[in-house]
């Protein structure tokens, strides 16, 4: 169980956020880009569905970010940064950015025991 955990904030959240950033794209806006034309021809009222998603989006990610303040406290909170800073590191140094990954990881398993 604690190990799902940290696999899913650690290394999902933070982690492949921070390879997303290093990349340079963002998926949300991307999948939004491309449904956008498809579904405002099908119905006008879907239009507004593409104002509410952003929001949504932004929702999602802010109670995500409170999850894993609870299961992991402030300590657990650290560990997604530093996975965050490792995935956005990866293209820069990637030997520092697994370092950092397994730091994470271990600090994540350290904030679950607490």
């Amino acid at each position: 169980m604690a190990s799902n955990i940290i696999k899913k904030f650690v290394i999902g959240f933070g982690f492949l956020n921070g390879i997303w950033l290093a990349i340079g794209i963002s998926p949300e806006e991307e999948i939004i880009k491309f449904l956008q034309p498809i579904f405002s021809n099908i119905h006008s009222v879907l239009k507004t569905l593409f104002i509410i998603l952003p929001t949504l989006i932004m929702i999602i990610t802010v109670l995500t970010l409170i999850k894993i303040y609870k299961k992991g406290g402030l300590i657990g909170s650290g560990a997604v940064v530093i996975a965050f800073l490792a995935g956005a590191l990866i293209f820069k140094n990637i030997i520092a950015s697994f370092v950092l990954l397994i730091i994470a990881y271990i600090i994540g398993l350290i904030s679950l025991k607490k």
